[in-house]
Order: structure tokens, then C-alpha cells, then sequence
């Protein structure tokens, strides 16, 4: 995946210098200001690193919600979301079967974007950190599992603690400009920073989130 985004990154790069240039060169006066509100959501895909580490796989969630979307400049612009995402992690207890935790989040994301062109069809680029507050939780064990019999620092079987997490997200894609609407697609990868349960309330030296995902935003101009 960041051989990939390096790969756009790298075919990107001439264009926001070709831009950047014709604006230097034609002297360009036109106001760029856009405001624009939207909705967004897509599918995702999630895990948590442990330390010690754990067999994963991977869990499918979504995320929807609103965004607001603001240029005052040709190239680079802002872009705010707040939304609920349907996260978790799953683990394989080989013959035990399958345990899943699903977490769902209210977060709050705080996007810089950098697009390219001036047609109807523009790369872009964008990246910022993120907050996530707790909403709930599910814990499905696997049949027949007895969480009694595991340490008792284990977080099988018990509560995880309220925490705050928040990280870094990055997305690569294009925005398709229609008059007054603006179709957004994006690729999504999100890393954590902090850890869903404290060091030393575990058995979990680090417990981080991370994930991957397509997104479609559309906008309406204000």
C-alpha cells in the first residue's frame, strides 16, 4: 500500500508543479473560494496491533457521516468531517474458533487537500489527524470459551476501559467537479498513535488501531 501511494505521489508531483507554474506565468486572478457541505461514508477494514502479538484478522466495518469542505486558494483547501464509525479487530483461537470485539466511535477528522487541475476531473491529495471517543461496544466470544480461565489481567471477557483514541488518516483519490457538486472517491489508510487499553491494565503492552478503506463523499456549494 505505500509503495502504491508513492507511486501516485510520484505522478502527482509534475502536475502540482505545472499548475503552480501557469498560475505564476498568466498572472491568474480568479477566486478560488469554494464552500461546500456534504455526506460521506464508506466501507473499511480494521485490525489492532497487540503486543504480545495475536493471530488477526481482519474486521469489515463502515463509517458515514458530514463534512464540510472549504478552498480559498486554487491547489489547496480543508476539508472537516465528523462521523460514526463501526470499527473492531477479530482474533483466531485456532479450534476455539473466532473472537471479535466491535468498537464504534464518534470521531472527528481534520483533513488538509491538495488538488490538482482545473477540469472537471482532479487528483488530490489529503491527510490530517483524527479524534475518536468511544460510543459502545460488543464482545463476541467463541463457543464454548471460558474467559475465567485465562490471567487475570486478560481483556477476554471484560469491559474495555473508556479512552480517547487518535492518529493520523491519509487518503488518495480524485474529486469530479459537476457545477454546484463535487463527487469525491478516495482510498483511506488510518494509523493510530494511541493504545485502546492503557499499558499495564493488560495483559496488552500496546494495543494500536489500524485500517484501510474506500470513501465517496458528495458535496453541495454554499
Amino acid at each position: 500500500m505505500f509503495a502504491t501511494a508513492r507511486l501516485f505521489l510520484l505522478v502527482l508531483l509534475p502536475c502540482f508543479l505545472s499548475a503552480q507554474a501557469d498560475t505564476l506565468v498568466l498572472g491568474d486572478t480568479t477566486d478560488y473560494r469554494r464552500l461546500q457541505l456534504g455526506v460521506t461514508g464508506g466501507p473499511s477494514f480494521h485490525e489492532v496491533d497487540f503486543t504480545p502479538g495475536v493471530t488477526k484478522v481482519t474486521y469489515e466495518g463502515y463509517n458515514y457521516g458530514v463534512a464540510l469542505r472549504y478552498f480559498d486558494k486554487q491547489l489547496v483547501g480543508f476539508q472537516a468531517e465528523v462521523t460514526y464509525n463501526h470499527t473492531g479487530w477479530r482474533e483466531d483461537f485456532g479450534d476455539a474458533g473466532i473472537y471479535e470485539r466491535q468498537t464504534d466511535y464518534a470521531e472527528v477528522l481534520i483533513l488538509t487537500q491538495f488538488s490538482v487541475g482545473r477540469g472537471a476531473v482532479q487528483p488530490m491529495l489529503q491527510a490530517g489527524p483524527y479524534i475518536a471517543v468511544p460510543l459502545s461496544e460488543q464482545e463476541t466470544l467463541p463457543p464454548g470459551y471460558d474467559p475465567e480461565l485465562q490471567p487475570f489481567n486478560t481483556y477476554y471477557g471484560r469491559p474495555l476501559p473508556f479512552r480517547i483514541n487518535y492518529g493520523l488518516l491519509a487518503g488518495l483519490g480524485l474529486n469530479v467537479e459537476l457545477g454546484p457538486l463535487t463527487v469525491q472517491l478516495d482510498g483511506r489508510y488510518r494509523q493510530g498513535f494511541s493504545n485502546l487499553i492503557r499499558p499495564g491494565e493488560s495483559q496488552a503492552a500496546t494495543s494500536i488501531r489500524r485500517g484501510y478503506g474506500g470513501h465517496v463523499s458528495l458535496f453541495y456549494a454554499l
